[in-house]
């Protein structure tokens, strides 16, 4: 396991279980059956449906906190893809079947967007707008204008930060370029640029559409949690934005079991395995009481282990220059995955916080519930022996 980085399970409020696992078992039982064909020389013939069946074991041992590191800080870390603005149905109708297809960043509506702004300007109504937030709780804004000048502050006494998306002459800036703009922006030290001081911006391919160097991933300053940071935010009037995630994955220098001993750690998850449900997957009465009353719903089902988080080292798409970068697992299932979205460089960091632990194709995590737990405390001492079961499944009812 990558150093520091545990495997968590997930809950369905989102929060996290970290697990000190020794041994880690991914089995798959593609459940085909061989039938021998007769007066064939034993040859043997099988059907494969795609029918695999899935367990994740996990054995390893549980200790009170001062008796084993806890989790180093981290943080908080946040994205722009702009070769995207998100997927859209479309139909096709050869198939009959409606696939969903990335719209284009910079496509036809933000080129007549930039055909009507005016140069240099930061007033037009229509100017797109980028807003972040710094740990310490300052936000600035990011004007996204029509400019020779590719990126910087204080454009013409403007007092503003500034990226351009257009040239003077209404030429467009690619998607790559405009990612590399935001990037030395905020990298940028020069002219009382207050950003650099305050977060770190890398360009990397786009996990979305695999277009090259077309996300920006900031990451904040300080480490700790993002404390709902809820940025970057976009402003783009009736236009569509550059698909983004906001800063997730912030921890603080400590143990999630904090304060807590051995002992502690396995009477909350014992308890949680005996008596927990999903709580309100088929009954639409209760969907509707969850949407009204989240807290208290929350307080009866969130504790329901809806997935697990499973670290290993990966060496693509490393922006640190260290050979290796902490990703998560990922399973992907459904009709529409091909070798492209199955590939390792899909994964997501393993910092990445489950923002919707009943969202299915969610890169962050692996969907699915504990099925068996044994629980053994070793020679009276204040230290437990676990063994897990983990079962993905996509749909729990």
């Amino acid at each position: 396991m990558p150093t520091n980085i545990p495997v968590r399970l997930v809950r369905k409020d989102g929060g996290l279980i970290p697990l000190n696992v020794t041994t880690l078992t991914l089995d798959v039982d593609r459940s085909i059956n061989p039938h021998t064909i007769p007066f064939a020389g034993g040859e043997r013939f099988a059907f494969d449906l795609n029918m695999a069946k899935a367990v994740i074991l996990l054995e390893g041992v549980i200790t009170d906190d001062d008796l084993v590191s806890v989790e180093l800080g981290r943080s908080a870390k946040a994205s722009i893809d702009f070769s995207t603005t998100g997927t859209e149905g479309v139909y096709n109708s050869v198939s009959g079947r409606t696939n969903n297809i990335h719209q284009p960043f910079v496509g036809s509506a933000l080129t007549a967007l930039v055909a009507d702004l005016t140069a240099d300007d930061f007033a037009d109504v229509g100017i797109p707008q980028l807003t972040i937030q710094a740990k310490d709780g300052t936000s600035y804004i990011i004007f996204f204008i029509k400019s020779d000048t590719t990126y910087g502050y204080d454009l013409g006494g403007s007092g503003e930060y500034h990226v351009s998306i257009g040239e003077a002459d209404d030429t467009m800036r690619t998607a790559a370029e405009i990612a590399g703009y935001l990037r030395d922006l905020i990298n940028s030290g020069a002219n009382s640029n207050a950003l650099s001081s305050r977060f770190t911006a890398t360009r990397v391919d786009s996990t979305n559409t695999d277009e090259p160097d077309t996300t920006v991933v900031i990451t904040l300053d300080t480490t700790g949690r993002d404390n709902g940071n809820g940025t970057p935010s976009c402003k783009n009037g009736n236009k569509k934005d550059p698909l983004s995630e906001t800063f997730v994955g912030g921890i603080d220098s400590a143990s999630e079991f904090t304060n807590m001993s051995a002992g502690d750690k396995v009477m909350s998850l014992f308890a949680t395995l005996n008596n927990s449900n999903d709580g309100g997957s088929i009954v639409p009465v209760i969907n509707a009481l969850n949407r009204l009353q989240p807290g208290n719903l929350n307080k009866k089902y969130g504790d329901y282990i809806k997935g697990i988080q499973i670290p290993f080292n990966s060496t693509l798409n490393n922006t640190t220059g260290e050979k290796y970068a902490a990703k998560n697992f990922f399973m992907p299932t459904g009709p529409f995955h091909d070798i492209d979205s199955k590939h390792p460089n899909k994964a997501k960091d393993a910092s990445s916080r489950v923002v919707n632990p009943n969202a299915t194709g969610d890169k962050a995590f692996i969907k699915g519930t504990v099925t068996k737990a044994t629980f053994v405390q070793l020679g009276g001492e204040p230290i437990y022996q676990f063994n897990i079961q983990f079962v993905p499944v996509e749909h729990i009812i």
